[in-house]
Protein backbone atom coordinates (compact mmCIF):
# COMPACT_ATOMS: atom_id res chain seq x y z
CA UNK A 1 0.00 0.00 0.00
CA UNK A 2 1.34 3.43 -0.94
CA UNK A 3 2.06 5.80 1.97
CA UNK A 4 -0.62 8.39 2.64
CA UNK A 5 0.49 11.85 1.50
CA UNK A 6 0.68 14.35 4.36
CA UNK A 7 0.61 18.14 4.10
CA UNK A 8 1.45 20.19 7.21
CA UNK A 9 0.36 23.73 8.09
CA UNK A 10 2.09 25.99 10.60
CA UNK A 11 2.09 29.73 11.33
CA UNK A 12 5.39 31.06 12.57
CA UNK A 13 4.75 33.73 15.19
CA UNK A 14 1.05 32.88 15.38
CA UNK A 15 0.98 29.48 17.00
CA UNK A 16 4.08 28.17 15.27
CA UNK A 17 4.26 24.38 14.86
CA UNK A 18 2.71 23.26 18.11
CA UNK A 19 4.48 20.45 19.89
CA UNK A 20 6.53 19.51 16.79
CA UNK A 21 3.42 18.04 15.16
CA UNK A 22 4.94 18.41 11.70
CA UNK A 23 7.76 16.05 12.68
CA UNK A 24 5.54 13.18 13.87
CA UNK A 25 5.16 11.83 10.34
CA UNK A 26 8.79 11.61 9.28
CA UNK A 27 9.52 8.08 10.50
CA UNK A 28 6.16 6.48 9.73
CA UNK A 29 6.17 3.95 6.89
CA UNK A 30 2.49 4.53 6.21
CA UNK A 31 2.87 8.28 5.67
CA UNK A 32 5.03 10.70 3.71
CA UNK A 33 5.20 14.49 4.16
CA UNK A 34 4.88 15.96 0.67
CA UNK A 35 4.08 19.63 1.31
CA UNK A 36 4.32 22.35 3.91
CA UNK A 37 2.62 25.73 4.34
CA UNK A 38 3.64 28.70 6.48
CA UNK A 39 2.74 32.32 5.72
CA UNK A 40 6.08 33.38 7.24
CA UNK A 41 8.88 33.07 4.67
CA UNK A 42 11.63 32.38 7.20
CA UNK A 43 9.47 29.87 9.07
CA UNK A 44 8.59 28.16 5.80
CA UNK A 45 12.25 27.77 4.92
CA UNK A 46 13.04 26.27 8.31
CA UNK A 47 10.14 23.85 8.03
CA UNK A 48 11.22 22.69 4.58
CA UNK A 49 14.73 22.02 5.91
CA UNK A 50 13.45 20.36 9.09
CA UNK A 51 11.23 18.01 7.13
CA UNK A 52 13.91 17.38 4.49
CA UNK A 53 11.67 18.41 1.62
CA UNK A 54 13.03 19.32 -1.80
CA UNK A 55 12.20 23.04 -1.99
CA UNK A 56 12.74 23.01 -5.77
CA UNK A 57 10.02 20.43 -6.30
CA UNK A 58 6.77 22.08 -7.42
CA UNK A 59 4.13 22.04 -4.69
CA UNK A 60 6.48 21.30 -1.80
CA UNK A 61 6.48 24.75 -0.13
CA UNK A 62 3.59 27.20 0.14
CA UNK A 63 2.92 30.55 1.79
CA UNK A 64 -0.85 30.06 1.26
CA UNK A 65 -2.30 26.98 2.91
CA UNK A 66 -5.50 27.14 0.86
CA UNK A 67 -3.48 27.04 -2.34
CA UNK A 68 -1.54 24.07 -0.98
CA UNK A 69 -4.75 22.13 -0.29
CA UNK A 70 -6.07 22.87 -3.79
CA UNK A 71 -2.87 21.97 -5.61
CA UNK A 72 -1.51 19.08 -3.56
CA UNK A 73 -4.81 17.42 -2.55
CA UNK A 74 -3.17 15.60 0.37
CA UNK A 75 -4.56 12.49 2.03
CA UNK A 76 -3.81 13.84 5.50
CA UNK A 77 -3.57 17.44 6.72
CA UNK A 78 -1.71 18.24 9.94
CA UNK A 79 -2.90 21.54 11.47
CA UNK A 80 0.02 22.26 13.73
CA UNK A 81 -0.28 25.74 15.25
CA UNK A 82 -1.18 26.20 18.92
CA UNK A 83 -3.32 29.27 18.17
CA UNK A 84 -6.93 28.16 17.91
CA UNK A 85 -8.46 30.98 15.88
CA UNK A 86 -7.82 29.19 12.56
CA UNK A 87 -8.49 25.58 13.58
CA UNK A 88 -12.13 25.35 12.49
CA UNK A 89 -11.56 27.18 9.20
CA UNK A 90 -8.60 24.98 8.27
CA UNK A 91 -10.26 21.72 9.29
CA UNK A 92 -13.42 22.47 7.30
CA UNK A 93 -11.35 23.46 4.26
CA UNK A 94 -9.25 20.29 4.53
CA UNK A 95 -12.37 18.11 4.66
CA UNK A 96 -13.90 19.93 1.69
CA UNK A 97 -10.62 19.49 -0.23
CA UNK A 98 -10.95 15.72 0.09
CA UNK A 99 -8.55 14.95 2.94
CA UNK A 100 -9.04 11.48 4.37
CA UNK A 101 -7.62 12.53 7.73
CA UNK A 102 -6.83 15.61 9.80
CA UNK A 103 -4.44 15.76 12.73
CA UNK A 104 -4.81 18.88 14.87
CA UNK A 105 -3.02 20.50 17.78
CA UNK A 106 -5.20 21.03 20.83
CA UNK A 107 -7.32 22.82 21.99
CA UNK A 108 -9.84 21.79 19.34
CA UNK A 109 -11.79 24.96 18.45
CA UNK A 110 -13.10 28.09 20.21
CA UNK A 111 -16.82 27.36 20.62
CA UNK A 112 -19.31 24.48 20.55
CA UNK A 113 -20.72 25.99 17.33
CA UNK A 114 -17.29 25.73 15.66
CA UNK A 115 -17.04 22.12 16.88
CA UNK A 116 -20.43 21.37 15.33
CA UNK A 117 -19.34 22.89 12.00
CA UNK A 118 -16.11 20.87 11.90
CA UNK A 119 -17.93 17.65 12.78
CA UNK A 120 -20.53 18.31 10.08
CA UNK A 121 -17.87 18.91 7.41
CA UNK A 122 -15.84 15.85 8.41
CA UNK A 123 -18.93 13.64 8.60
CA UNK A 124 -20.07 14.74 5.15
CA UNK A 125 -16.65 14.00 3.63
CA UNK A 126 -15.97 10.91 5.80
CA UNK A 127 -12.80 12.63 7.00
CA UNK A 128 -11.26 11.28 10.20
CA UNK A 129 -10.02 13.95 12.61
CA UNK A 130 -7.66 13.29 15.51
CA UNK A 131 -6.50 15.72 18.19
CA UNK A 132 -3.07 15.87 19.80
CA UNK A 133 -4.33 14.74 23.21
CA UNK A 134 -1.14 12.71 23.26
CA UNK A 135 -1.27 11.82 26.96
CA UNK A 136 -4.06 9.39 26.14
CA UNK A 137 -1.69 7.56 23.78
CA UNK A 138 0.91 6.86 26.45
CA UNK A 139 1.32 3.13 27.21
CA UNK A 140 1.35 3.96 30.93
CA UNK A 141 -1.97 5.78 30.60
CA UNK A 142 -3.46 2.71 28.93
CA UNK A 143 -2.10 0.56 31.76
CA UNK A 144 -3.60 2.92 34.36
CA UNK A 145 -6.94 2.78 32.58
CA UNK A 146 -6.80 -1.02 32.65
CA UNK A 147 -6.19 -0.94 36.42
CA UNK A 148 -9.29 1.20 36.87
CA UNK A 149 -11.41 -1.04 34.64
CA UNK A 150 -10.12 -4.13 36.45
CA UNK A 151 -11.36 -2.70 39.75
CA UNK A 152 -7.95 -2.22 41.34
CA UNK A 153 -9.01 1.06 42.96
CA UNK A 154 -12.57 -0.11 43.68
CA UNK A 155 -15.53 2.01 42.72
CA UNK A 156 -14.43 5.33 41.23
CA UNK A 157 -15.85 8.14 43.36
CA UNK A 158 -14.27 11.25 41.93
CA UNK A 159 -11.65 12.64 39.56
CA UNK A 160 -9.73 15.78 40.54
CA UNK A 161 -7.68 17.81 38.10
CA UNK A 162 -5.59 20.96 38.50
CA UNK A 163 -3.89 23.06 35.86
CA UNK A 164 -0.36 24.38 36.06
CA UNK A 165 -1.68 27.40 37.99
CA UNK A 166 1.09 29.71 36.85
CA UNK A 167 0.44 33.18 35.44
CA UNK A 168 -2.11 31.56 33.12
CA UNK A 169 -4.13 30.28 36.08
CA UNK A 170 -7.87 30.67 35.69
CA UNK A 171 -9.33 31.11 32.22
CA UNK A 172 -6.24 30.52 30.11
CA UNK A 173 -5.21 27.49 32.17
CA UNK A 174 -8.73 26.08 31.73
CA UNK A 175 -8.27 26.08 27.96
CA UNK A 176 -4.58 25.31 27.44
CA UNK A 177 -3.91 22.67 30.12
CA UNK A 178 -7.44 21.95 31.22
CA UNK A 179 -8.30 20.53 27.81
CA UNK A 180 -5.96 17.58 28.49
CA UNK A 181 -7.50 16.96 31.92
CA UNK A 182 -11.10 17.25 30.74
CA UNK A 183 -10.39 14.85 27.88
CA UNK A 184 -8.93 12.23 30.22
CA UNK A 185 -11.77 12.81 32.69
CA UNK A 186 -14.40 12.05 30.05
CA UNK A 187 -12.41 9.06 28.77
CA UNK A 188 -12.15 7.52 32.24
CA UNK A 189 -15.58 8.36 33.67
CA UNK A 190 -17.94 8.74 30.71
CA UNK A 191 -19.44 11.76 29.02
CA UNK A 192 -20.21 14.78 31.23
CA UNK A 193 -23.91 15.22 31.98
CA UNK A 194 -23.93 18.55 33.84
CA UNK A 195 -21.66 21.26 35.21
CA UNK A 196 -21.70 23.57 38.22
CA UNK A 197 -18.89 26.11 38.47
CA UNK A 198 -17.65 29.22 40.21
CA UNK A 199 -15.30 31.58 38.36
CA UNK A 200 -13.94 34.61 40.19
CA UNK A 201 -11.66 37.56 39.48
CA UNK A 202 -9.95 39.20 42.42
CA UNK A 203 -12.22 37.24 44.74
CA UNK A 204 -15.57 38.31 43.24
CA UNK A 205 -17.79 36.42 40.80
CA UNK A 206 -17.13 37.26 37.17
CA UNK A 207 -19.52 39.11 34.87
CA UNK A 208 -19.49 39.34 31.09
CA UNK A 209 -17.76 42.68 31.53
CA UNK A 210 -14.69 40.87 32.81
CA UNK A 211 -14.19 39.01 29.53
CA UNK A 212 -10.91 39.66 27.72
CA UNK A 213 -9.38 38.34 24.51
CA UNK A 214 -7.13 35.47 25.46
CA UNK A 215 -3.69 34.69 24.06
CA UNK A 216 -3.27 31.92 21.49
CA UNK A 217 -6.47 32.86 19.65
CA UNK A 218 -8.67 31.25 22.29
CA UNK A 219 -11.34 33.92 22.18
CA UNK A 220 -12.95 35.46 25.25
CA UNK A 221 -11.94 34.21 28.71
CA UNK A 222 -12.38 35.54 32.24
CA UNK A 223 -11.33 34.86 35.81
CA UNK A 224 -8.19 34.17 37.82
CA UNK A 225 -9.77 31.35 39.82
CA UNK A 226 -11.92 28.48 38.54
CA UNK A 227 -13.62 25.69 40.47
CA UNK A 228 -15.77 23.42 38.32
CA UNK A 229 -17.72 20.24 39.06
CA UNK A 230 -19.04 17.80 36.46
CA UNK A 231 -21.44 14.90 36.76
CA UNK A 232 -20.02 12.06 34.66
CA UNK A 233 -22.06 9.39 32.88
CA UNK A 234 -20.45 6.46 34.70
CA UNK A 235 -21.37 7.87 38.12
CA UNK A 236 -18.39 9.72 39.60
CA UNK A 237 -18.03 13.46 39.90
CA UNK A 238 -15.19 15.27 38.13
CA UNK A 239 -13.56 18.39 39.53
CA UNK A 240 -11.28 20.86 37.79
CA UNK A 241 -9.62 23.81 39.50
CA UNK A 242 -7.10 26.47 38.60
CA UNK A 243 -5.94 29.50 40.60
CA UNK A 244 -3.48 32.00 39.17
CA UNK A 245 0.01 31.88 40.70
CA UNK A 246 -1.10 29.23 43.16
CA UNK A 247 1.56 26.59 42.97
CA UNK A 248 4.56 24.85 41.53
CA UNK A 249 3.43 24.70 37.89
CA UNK A 250 4.43 21.19 36.83
CA UNK A 251 3.72 19.41 40.16
CA UNK A 252 0.25 20.98 40.26
CA UNK A 253 -0.71 19.77 36.79
CA UNK A 254 -2.40 16.39 36.91
CA UNK A 255 -5.48 14.25 37.38
CA UNK A 256 -6.18 12.09 40.45
CA UNK A 257 -8.76 9.30 40.26
CA UNK A 258 -10.04 8.40 43.73
CA UNK A 259 -11.68 5.06 44.38
CA UNK A 260 -13.09 3.21 47.36
CA UNK A 261 -10.00 1.03 47.70
CA UNK A 262 -7.23 2.90 45.91
CA UNK A 263 -6.21 5.81 43.74
CA UNK A 264 -4.35 6.62 40.54
CA UNK A 265 -2.56 9.87 39.75
CA UNK A 266 -1.66 10.88 36.19
CA UNK A 267 1.07 13.45 35.54
CA UNK A 268 0.66 14.74 31.98
CA UNK A 269 3.82 14.90 29.88
CA UNK A 270 5.97 13.21 32.55
CA UNK A 271 7.72 9.87 33.01
CA UNK A 272 6.72 8.01 35.09
CA UNK A 273 3.38 9.05 33.68
CA UNK A 274 1.05 7.48 36.24
CA UNK A 275 1.09 6.23 39.84
CA UNK A 276 -0.99 3.77 41.87
CA UNK A 277 -1.86 3.79 45.58
CA UNK A 278 -3.27 0.61 47.09
CA UNK A 279 -5.52 2.45 49.53
CA UNK A 280 -8.07 5.28 49.42
CA UNK A 281 -6.63 8.79 49.52
CA UNK A 282 -8.15 9.36 52.96
CA UNK A 283 -6.54 6.26 54.50
CA UNK A 284 -3.74 7.71 56.67
CA UNK A 285 -3.24 5.15 59.45
CA UNK A 286 -0.58 3.29 57.46
CA UNK A 287 2.05 4.24 54.92
CA UNK A 288 0.71 3.43 51.46
CA UNK A 289 3.35 4.48 48.94
CA UNK A 290 2.61 5.61 45.40
CA UNK A 291 3.86 2.98 42.93
CA UNK A 292 4.89 4.04 39.44
CA UNK A 293 2.87 2.53 36.61
CA UNK A 294 4.96 1.57 33.60
CA UNK A 295 4.01 0.63 30.04
CA UNK A 296 3.10 -2.89 31.18
CA UNK A 297 1.38 -1.80 34.37
CA UNK A 298 2.56 -2.29 37.94
CA UNK A 299 5.95 -3.95 38.17
CA UNK A 300 7.09 -2.66 34.78
CA UNK A 301 10.75 -1.91 34.32
CA UNK A 302 11.16 1.84 34.58
CA UNK A 303 14.02 3.93 33.18
CA UNK A 304 16.92 4.29 35.57
CA UNK A 305 18.28 7.54 34.14
CA UNK A 306 16.60 10.87 33.50
CA UNK A 307 14.17 10.51 30.64
CA UNK A 308 14.05 12.86 27.66
CA UNK A 309 10.47 14.03 28.22
CA UNK A 310 10.25 15.72 24.83
CA UNK A 311 11.27 12.50 23.09
CA UNK A 312 8.85 10.47 25.19
CA UNK A 313 5.99 12.85 24.47
CA UNK A 314 6.88 12.73 20.76
CA UNK A 315 6.54 8.94 20.87
CA UNK A 316 3.01 9.35 22.22
CA UNK A 317 2.36 11.80 19.41
CA UNK A 318 3.50 9.24 16.84
CA UNK A 319 1.12 6.72 18.41
CA UNK A 320 -1.68 9.25 17.93
CA UNK A 321 -0.66 9.77 14.30
CA UNK A 322 -0.59 6.01 13.68
CA UNK A 323 -4.03 5.71 15.27
CA UNK A 324 -5.34 8.31 12.80
CA UNK A 325 -3.85 6.42 9.86
CA UNK A 326 -5.37 3.17 11.14
CA UNK A 327 -8.74 4.90 11.63
CA UNK A 328 -8.69 5.98 7.99
CA UNK A 329 -8.02 2.42 6.81
CA UNK A 330 -10.50 0.84 9.24
CA UNK A 331 -13.16 3.54 8.77
CA UNK A 332 -13.57 4.24 12.48
CA UNK A 333 -13.36 7.16 14.89
CA UNK A 334 -9.81 7.86 16.14
CA UNK A 335 -9.15 7.36 19.84
CA UNK A 336 -8.84 11.11 20.45
CA UNK A 337 -11.17 12.23 17.70
CA UNK A 338 -13.38 15.22 16.98
CA UNK A 339 -16.18 14.08 19.29
CA UNK A 340 -13.73 13.90 22.19
CA UNK A 341 -12.52 17.37 21.27
CA UNK A 342 -16.07 18.70 21.10
CA UNK A 343 -16.73 17.33 24.58
CA UNK A 344 -13.87 19.37 26.05
CA UNK A 345 -15.10 22.54 24.32
CA UNK A 346 -18.60 21.93 25.69
CA UNK A 347 -17.22 21.43 29.20
CA UNK A 348 -15.27 24.69 29.06
CA UNK A 349 -18.27 26.62 27.77
CA UNK A 350 -20.42 25.09 30.52
CA UNK A 351 -17.98 26.34 33.18
CA UNK A 352 -18.60 29.92 32.11
CA UNK A 353 -22.32 29.45 31.56
CA UNK A 354 -22.74 28.07 35.08
CA UNK A 355 -20.55 30.75 36.65
CA UNK A 356 -22.46 33.56 34.94
CA UNK A 357 -25.94 32.22 35.72
CA UNK A 358 -25.33 30.54 39.07
CA UNK A 359 -27.14 27.48 37.76
CA UNK A 360 -26.37 23.87 36.90
CA UNK A 361 -25.83 23.54 33.15
CA UNK A 362 -26.86 20.41 31.27
CA UNK A 363 -24.55 19.06 28.59
CA UNK A 364 -24.32 19.26 25.61
CA UNK A 365 -24.59 22.99 26.22
CA UNK A 366 -27.15 25.28 24.55
CA UNK A 367 -26.83 27.78 22.97
CA UNK A 368 -23.63 26.72 21.17
CA UNK A 369 -21.83 30.06 21.55
CA UNK A 370 -19.18 31.33 23.97
CA UNK A 371 -21.20 32.30 27.09
CA UNK A 372 -18.90 35.31 27.58
CA UNK A 373 -19.71 36.78 24.16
Amino acid sequence: MEPLRVAVIGRTGRGDWGHAIDELWRDLEAAEVVAVADENEEGLGKAVARLKLDATRPGAAHRDWRKMLAEVKPDVVAICMRHVDCHAEMAIAAAEAGAKGIFMEKPFVRTPAEADAVIAACTKANTKLSLAFVNRHSPAYAAARDLIEDGRIGKVLELRGRGKEDKRGGGEDLWVLGSHLLDMMADLAGAPQWCEAAVTLGGRPITKGDAVEAPEGLGLIAGDSIAAMFGMADGPVGYLASVRDAGLKQPNFGLTIAGTSGAIHIRPDFVPHAYFRAAPLWRMDKDYPWQAIGPDGLGSTLPEAEVDRAAERASWGRRAAVDLLDAIIEDREPETGMYAGATTVDMIAAVYASALTGQRIDLPIKPRTNPLA
